[in-house]
């Protein structure tokens, strides 16, 4: 699985820093959520994302990529690290089966 992470998470924080993550700040960081969504769809990548936008239209539409959606506030790197630590591996396994994972600080929910 391959992913490309928003603009609105960052660049520098180690889960995020192997081949199988593309930083949209490294293609074109003026994109368009539906650019970015576009670009997802034509190469198998799921978008991970604190942009409320791609959980909306994951939504409504019928073709899609699989989107991980962070509603877990503003955090430190340490913090998300440790997030990351605790449930990056749950977050794995949901997307198996799922194209929309909604990331809270106390769950996540899985949409088809």
């Amino acid at each position: 699985m391959k992913f490309i992470v928003d603009v609105n998470l960052p660049k520098f924080f180690s889960y995020f820093n192997s081949p199988q993550f593309i930083h949209l700040v490294d293609i074109n960081d003026e994109w368009t959520d539906l650019q970015l969504w576009d670009y997802a769809l034509q190469n198998g990548l799921v978008i991970l994302t604190k942009d409320s936008d791609f959980y909306n239209r994951s939504i409504i539409s019928t073709i899609k990529p699989k989107v991980v959606y962070f509603q877990i506030g503003n955090t430190t790197l340490k913090e998300l690290h440790d997030y990351f630590s605790k449930n990056w591996l749950f977050i794995l396994k949901a997307l198996e089966n799922n194209f929309l994972i909604v990331v809270y600080p106390d769950s996540i929910q899985t949409l088809l």
